[in-house]
């Protein structure tokens, strides 16, 4: 019976464990700004269904609020797990950034939301530094509500 127990449980486990996908640095794609825009306006094929592009931002919604790329999402790190399926459903690439250089926020929300099974995540080099640096525009103010942000673009 301990053993059947056991078994049980260490089955549970890996089932469990198996819903997430292990990811290091090596996983990561990262894109310029220009590469970023470029690919959030890729169009699909002829018979295909666009894809929209979720331009994530993972920083606390109080910095969010300071400055974030126009029509970005606020996903907050430590809401990540939790709301990601949520709030990103019906987006099929994902551009991440965080505020700059040394920032490393952006490196692990991309690696989460692949851990999560998003495909196609790339990390904006630079963060928003960059952008702001190669003279695109950056928004002010509180996140846009989850329900408003689809087909939004920067």
């Amino acid at each position: 019976m301990k053993i059947e127990m056991l078994v049980a449980a260490l089955g549970l486990m890996a089932a469990i464990g198996g819903c997430t996908r292990k990811t290091s640095d090596r996983d990561l794609q990262y894109v310029t700004p220009f590469e970023a825009l470029e690919r959030s306006n890729e169009s699909a094929g002829l018979f295909e269904k666009p894809i929209e592009t979720a331009w994530v931002d993972p920083r606390p919604a109080t910095q969010y609020a300071q400055g974030h790329i126009p029509g970005a999402i606020s996903l907050p790190f430590p809401r990540m797990t939790a709301e990601a399926e949520v709030v990103l459903k019906g987006y099929g690439r994902f551009v991440v950034y965080d505020g700059g250089e040394d920032d490393t926020i952006a490196k692990a929300a991309s690696k989460r939301l692949m851990e999560l099974g998003f495909d196609n995540v790339y990390t904006l080099e630079g963060g928003l530094k960059k952008w702001e640096k190669d003279h695109q525009s950056v928004e002010k103010g509180v996140p846009a509500p989850a329900a408003a942000a689809p087909g939004r673009k920067p």
